[in-house]
């Protein structure tokens, strides 16, 4: 028991880091938002997949927290630490629920990104005291959101041909 708690760690650790990293260095400013448009929500839906619901969110929520502080934003650092661990919380548990079916995740990934959005959206507002005019923030969630879903399948079709991936696949 002790050891699959220590890998556990490790495994949502690592994925942490790989999030942060996806996030904050691989991105492309958005002028509408003053944000950007990252890569890290296909690695919060690679770690759901992998790592399950707890751990995955863990590490969604801990890594795009740490490249909102790194990068500038730690005035979302919070925010995003709710809104990223609860889109894996629902992507979790939509794979439980749902039928024994391929691909259920992707199910899970798309309700958990119509989360995102509205956690976005209504956290942005808040910020600048208007809910009309953080309506136009939500097309570059969308276009993020869909990108995730994408990494994830692209990534995904390539991890499940190495060892550590048919093994994290398995369990």
């Amino acid at each position: 028991m002790k050891d699959k708690n220590i890998k556990d760690l490790v495994y949502t650790s690592l994925f942490a880091a790989l999030i942060c990293v996806a996030t904050f260095i691989i991105k492309v400013p958005s002028v509408v938002t003053n944000g950007y448009t990252h890569l890290g929500d296909g690695f919060i839906f690679i770690a759901v997949i992998l790592l399950g619901k707890r751990n995955g969110s863990w590490a969604g929520a801990i890594g795009a927290s740490l490249a909102d502080i790194i990068g500038g934003y730690a005035y979302y650092a919070l925010p995003t630490f709710i809104i990223k661990g609860i889109m894996g919380l629902i992507m979790g548990t939509v794979i439980e629920r749902l039928p024994e079916t391929k691909n259920k995740w992707v199910m899970g990934a798309a309700m958990g990104s119509v989360w995102q959005i509205f956690g976005y959206y209504m956290v942005g507002s808040v910020m600048v005291g208007n809910f009309i005019t953080t309506i136009s923030e939500i097309p570059g969630n969308v276009i993020q959101s869909a990108a995730g879903i994408i990494v994830a399948v692209m990534f995904l079709a390539v991890f499940k041909n190495t060892p550590i991936g048919r093994e994290m696949l398995e369990s």
